[in-house]
This record gives structure tokens, sequence and C-alpha cells, in this order.
């Protein structure tokens, strides 16, 4: 029987390169990643990072593979809203970072100066960003956006965020978003029911371990 791990954390919190990692152990199926400036890219996670996306994703349209394949999910829904779909499935909680500032200028360094030459990465990242600022942005806006994204050269992903929130994407202005950013405290339900890992303990983790916490 298929068994899913999901791997729950806040944007930034390397969720993406520890689910890589974890799927490397022969338990699961082995994700495939591009690792650039720090970041991990998935490119073959089963729900094609449905879970990811910055706006409301139905999920009761998801299920679960048949084929008895064992899968690793990256995930920015925790626990306590994904037991209403997947009750049965493993769980790994990276806890928020304690110091924010170092957090956020390594946030700075691997995700607002990073740049993409894949177009479909591109346009993914413009979907994601101008939904987190207007969740009833129109489908024509959306393309608009994104082709005037794709139209500028060297576009670093906080500008793409500068942009999408009609801001210039000026040093100050993209400094001014990431100083916004605060990673949530998991709730008491959450640690309860999943294995959490501190955000400085990310680099550290052993698969087998993981594998074994859940099969003990």
């Amino acid at each position: 029987m298929t068994k899913a791990l999901f791997v729950c954390y806040h944007h930034g919190c390397r969720g993406e390169g520890l689910s890589y990692k974890l799927s490397q152990h022969s338990f699961f199926n082995t994700l495939k990643a591009d690792i650039v400036n720090g970041r991990t890219i998935l490119k073959n996670e089963f729900f094609e990072k449905k879970l990811l996306h910055s706006w409301n994703v139905d999920l009761s349209t998801l299920a679960l593979p048949v084929t008895g394949d064992n899968i690793v999910v990256p995930s920015h829904y925790f626990y306590n809203t994904l037991k209403n779909y997947f009750p049965n499935e493993y769980y790994v909680s990276i806890d928020a970072p304690t110091d924010l500032e170092k957090f956020r200028q390594d946030l700075y360094d691997r995700f607002f100066e990073y740049k993409t030459s894949d177009l479909l990465e591109l346009v993914g990242e413009c979907e994601n960003r101008i939904r987190e600022y207007n969740q009833h942005v129109s489908t024509d806006e959306i393309k608009k956006f994104t082709a005037k994204i794709i139209k500028m050269k060297n576009v670093t992903f906080g500008s793409i965020r500068c942009m999408a929130n009609n801001m210039d994407p000026t040093e100050e202005n993209k400094k001014m978003l990431l100083n916004r950013y605060t990673a949530g405290i998991l709730s008491d339900e959450i640690k309860q029911n999943s294995l959490v890992i501190a955000y400085d303990d990310v680099k550290y983790v052993n698969a087998q371990d993981v594998v074994d916490y859940f099969n003990k």
C-alpha cells in the first residue's frame, strides 16, 4: 500500500531540499532536482508542487498513487489541514527559524536574488507571486504579467515579487517585502502528529533515521 511522507514547512525553510534528500532513500520513489545557488528545485514531484502554491488548492481533488509506490511530498500545508484528506500518512514538520534576521538574509540570498532560464519555472513563479498578493486575479491579468516578466532580462525572483505588488523592483522595496516575512510557529497539534525538525538541523537529517522513526 502506498505511503506518503509529507514534508511540511513555511516558505524558505528548505523543505524542497529535505524532500529531495529523504527521497534518495530506497523506501521512497526518487525525486529529481536542480540545485542552484543553494536552492533545490524539484522536477518530478507527484502532485506537481500543488501543495506549494501561494493560493488555496482544492485538496479533495488530490489522490495518492495506486501503484504502491511510497512518495515524498513537499507541502506548505501542515498536518492540521492535511489530516482531513490524508489522515494515515507520515508527517515531517520543519520548525520556524530561531534567528529571524539570519533566516531573512539566507532567504534573500537563495530566493530574492535567484534567477532562472527555465521558462516553465519562471511562468510558475509569476503566477504564484501575483496570486499571492491578489487571490482574485483574472487569467488574463496573469498572462499579461507573465508576458511582461518574460520580456525582461535577468529578472530576479525578488523583482517579480515587487512587480506583483505594483512596486518598483528596487533593493529597498525587496528588503521591505523581505522584512515582512515571518515563519509561523508550529501548533501543539502539528508537533504531536509530526516528526519535528528544527530549521537549523535540516541539513543534518539522516534519511534512514526518518524511515526508522515511521516504521518503528
